[in-house]
């Protein structure tokens, strides 16, 4: 181990090892038949197994950073040439297929076998970055000579979205997480801890209404009727709090008497007087007023009679 750990470090040095393994065969075939077949499997075993923790998986490291390096010197605030190549990983892949009892070990084979796993497996992951790892695939042909297998990958993916069944049954999570766009009738993702933001279409819609049936329709809206009953009547009790009612009554006063001189429109600073009122009552501990609350209350309701929309505008296009 320590003489293959200083023979990588050195790297000049590296092209040495294939007499020291012709030295290590040419030992043991001196011995008689009966010791050479006791002491070759685990002297092979030991000498491979040393060999790839000492000289193969550090060389692939160090070769996998160097790529990673180039590939994303645009974020680094001094450019990489791209000919600055350590000569000491070219001259290591530049060896000769190493002799050892009867096999072969490639280190430039080994080398690529590990940059494909690589490749592939962090691809799989993240699909997002397949664009990264093609350009570190053609950098590794462009440096080392090293022809990586291309991985097929789609760049991008084909799903269904969320299920109907499954926004149904946690309506109250859906209606907070996701923002409705009425123009476009799709619901996006409010923040989410990945790269992506999940959206929700027609189209995953219309795909949960080929799998379940049309008759998850009457089910999902009369589920979202009764969430919707439920949101309406916190709506009302609110609207009729004292505190409330009595503030809207005030400024309707207000509105009705100087209709004229406001030219039938409720003024900026009677909105931010009105608003400073209700911030006296108290606020929650993440900061929100009462007002605050009644506004993502009402956007509850929105996304929640969105999603209804969204179920007979796609019940309409599947019966026509």
């Amino acid at each position: 181990p320590i003489y293959f750990t200083a023979l990588y470090e050195s790297k000049s040095n590296l092209h040495r090892i294939k007499y020291v393994l012709e030295g290590v065969e040419d030992s043991v075939k001196s011995m008689n038949v009966n010791l050479q077949s006791r002491i070759m499997p685990p002297l092979k075993q030991e000498i491979t197994q040393q060999m790839n923790t000492k000289i193969i998986k550090p060389l692939c490291e160090e070769i996998e950073t160097n790529l990673r390096l180039h590939t994303h010197s645009h974020l680094q605030s001094q450019e990489i040439p791209l000919q600055t190549v350590q000569p000491d990983c070219k001259d290591s892949l530049s060896l000769p297929p190493l002799y050892l009892f009867h096999s072969f070990v490639s280190l430039k084979g080994k080398i690529g076998n590990y940059l494909e796993k690589t490749f592939y497996d962090l691809t799989t992951v993240a699909l997002h970055d397949w664009r990264t790892y093609g350009e570190m695939r053609c950098l590794a042909q462009h440096k080392y000579n090293i022809s990586t297998v291309e991985d097929t990958l789609p760049s991008q993916t084909l799903e269904q979205g969320l299920d109907v069944l499954e926004i149904m049954r946690n309506i109250h999570i859906f209606v907070s997480k996701y923002q409705y766009n009425l123009n476009n009738q799709i619901f996006i993702e409010h923040s989410s801890n990945n790269k992506h933001l999940n959206t929700i279409n027609i189209r995953h819609i219309a795909n949960s209404i080929r799998t379940h049936g049309t008759g998850i329709m009457n089910t999902t809206v009369n589920f979202t009727y009764q969430f919707l009953r439920k949101k309406l009547i916190i709506f009302s009790q609110f609207l009729y709090d004292e505190h409330i009612k009595s503030r809207l009554l005030k400024d309707l006063c207000f509105f009705r008497d100087n209709k004229v001189q406001l030219d039938s429109k409720y003024s900026y600073e009677r909105a931010e007087k009105f608003n400073k009122g209700i911030r006296r009552l108290g606020v929650t501990q993440e900061g929100l007023t009462y007002l605050d609350q009644f506004r993502i209350l009402i956007t509850h309701i929105g996304n929640a009679m969105g999603y209804v929309r969204m179920i007979r505008s796609e019940g309409l296009h599947c019966c026509s």
